[in-house]
């Protein structure tokens, strides 16, 4: 390898090492707002009030359905 190629070579090693860095500089940054989103999240779920009950107040009866009838004809 002669000067030339060598300079090349470290030239290349000097972008690919820059763009790793960007890359990991972008990657904590997403991971760092996702966590924050995380945080922001739970703290907005934290803050919502329980529903109240009313205990003097019968539970709504679900919805069944009526028996189907038999003919008697046949």
């Amino acid at each position: 390898m002669n000067a030339i190629q060598w300079a090349e070579a470290q030239r290349r090693q000097a972008e690919l090492d820059a763009l790793t860095a960007q890359l990991a500089d972008d990657e904590a940054k997403k991971e760092h707002d996702l966590s924050a989103a995380c945080d922001d999240c739970a703290l907005d779920r934290d803050q919502v009030p329980e529903p109240e009950t009313d205990l003097t107040r019968k539970p709504t009866p679900r919805h069944r359905p009526a028996p189907r009838r038999r003919s008697r004809g046949r």
